[in-house]
């Protein structure tokens, strides 16, 4: 009797590994797709849903006061916590039921447990061997336990505490790199919480534009987010039911009292899924892959969470990795471009980066053009009053090729897709400058930017 060979199996049913078996499985492939955990992964569990779900009920919040400038008159608002938590557990919930219902639709197997590569061509899980061509992996990435003194403390927590707490914490100091703390000390400031946004880094988004992360600052810091930059914590104890902090940062060192320390640091989950067997190196930060998702192992493909630093940790890349790993998986030839990912926050204002900064573009030896459009002075924005808004455009000066195109503001998510297009088309200048985008709305900023980089803006004065 001939045993069973899947064509594909994808270790990790997240935002990656689904997509790459429903692709796999459309392209004709016989594909297993095996979970130990919840399908949906971190992002639909534990990531962008639930949090996407409160930066909602956050904004909400952010919008009463125009509202109340608008004439709309409010009586105090409460805030039960317990019954956000409760709808996004149901969302969350509908969502998987949506994922399995999809893999069953394209004939996926799933199997459910904890899956290892024995050696190449075989996997274990729950006891039994499969079978396979080419193998995905996808098993995304894991928490890092902080390193300073006073770590171990059950108040020094990662953001999964906050998932399943009945009451927000009063007091919260959040430190870290990840950019989607600046998502968290937002809502947590409107839910009430004191909140203390603590980074290693020079700034908050440091790798971004300096034109948005200086505007998206100013908003933090109007809203009583306090904001401690080139910061390390030197020791956490506690006293009673306080948690006592020492930090030095660029403003000195000082002793903070709070009740949770909140870190959101991640890196690829590499350990006991048998990469030794199949050449591949466990104890490195993450696997390296070429633009078709390839490993250094032929017929070994890796993606998402698992192939970059945290700063690359995005669903909607990950996503987009499944499916060109599963299309090349089953013959095709397909590619990434990493210039058409986006880099997005859903603070109040959204922030939404595509492609390269002037800095990188710059040092990548372009020859520049920028131009901007300020929110404020466009129609739809004086109307919600966007004041602290903008669309900045980069672009090589010899053929006006679009190199990134980023934005703060309503709706930057939503209008961040015509960037990806632009770039994804190579669109020029001239191209965005001269798309009648509908009016009044704030993508009208996008042709103004272009408009300013050519040195011919129609609205700026």
């Amino acid at each position: 009797m001939t045993e069973e060979i899947y064509d594909i199996i994808v270790l990790g049913g997240g935002a990656g590994g689904v997509p790459a078996a429903i692709r796999a499985a459309q392209l004709g492939g016989k594909v297993a797709v095996i979970e130990s955990k919840d399908f949906g992964g971190q992002c639909m569990n534990r990531g962008c849903i639930p949090f996407g779900h409160m930066m909602v009920a956050s904004n909400i919040v952010g919008s009463l006061s125009l509202g109340k400038d608008m004439g709309l008159q409010f009586n105090e608002v409460s805030k039960d916590y317990s019954a956000l938590v409760k709808r996004q557990n149901e969302l969350i919930v509908f969502m998987r039921q949506g994922v399995r219902g999809m893999l069953s639709k394209n004939k996926i197997e799933v199997i459910e447990g904890r899956g290892r590569i024995a050696k190449k061509g075989n996997v274990e899980v729950n006891g039994k061997n499969l079978l396979y061509k080419k193998i995905i992996l996808a098993t995304g990435a894991q928490w890092l336990q902080p390193e300073f003194p006073g770590a171990n403390l059950e108040e020094v927590v990662n953001t999964d505490s906050l998932l399943t707490a009945d009451i927000l914490p009063k007091r919260v100091l959040l430190f870290g790199r990840s950019p989607w703390l600046i998502e968290i000390a937002q809502f947590l400031n409107r839910f009430g919480t004191h909140t203390i946004l603590t980074t290693q880094e020079d700034t908050i988004l440091s790798d971004e534009s300096k034109t948005i992360t200086t505007r998206l600052r100013k908003v933090l810091k109007i809203e009583g987010i306090v904001i401690k930059t080139q910061a390390e914590i030197l020791n956490a104890t506690r006293k009673g039911d306080d948690l006592t902090v020492d930090l030095n940062s660029k403003d000195g060192r000082e002793t903070l009292v709070v009740d949770r320390v909140i870190t959101i640091e991640r890196a690829a989950a590499l350990k006991d899924l048998g990469l030794k067997s199949i050449k591949l190196d466990e104890d490195s930060e993450y696997i390296a892959v070429n633009n078709k998702m390839e490993t250094g192992t032929k017929g070994v493909y890796a993606i998402g969470d698992l192939t970059g630093l945290q700063s690359q940790h995005y669903s909607h890349l990950a996503s987009e990795m499944g499916i060109i790993a599963a299309e090349n998986a089953m013959g095709k030839d397909a590619s990434l471009n990493p210039r058409t990912s986006t880099r997005i926050l859903f603070t109040q204002p959204e922030v939404a980066c595509v492609g390269l900064t002037p800095k990188e573009a710059k040092n990548a030896g372009y020859d520049v053009m920028v131009g901007a459009a300020p929110l404020s002075m466009n129609p739809f924005g004086m109307i919600i009053a966007e004041n602290e808004g903008i669309v900045e455009v980069v672009a090589e000066k010899r053929h006006g090729e679009v190199l990134g195109v980023h934005f703060i503001g309503t709706a930057a998510s939503e209008m961040a897709g015509q960037a990806v297009l632009a770039i994804q088309m190579e669109a020029t200048l001239d191209d965005l400058a001269r798309a009648p985008f509908p009016h009044p709305t704030l993508s009208e900023s996008l042709a103004e930017a272009a408009r300013d980089a050519l040195g011919k803006p129609i609205y700026l004065p």
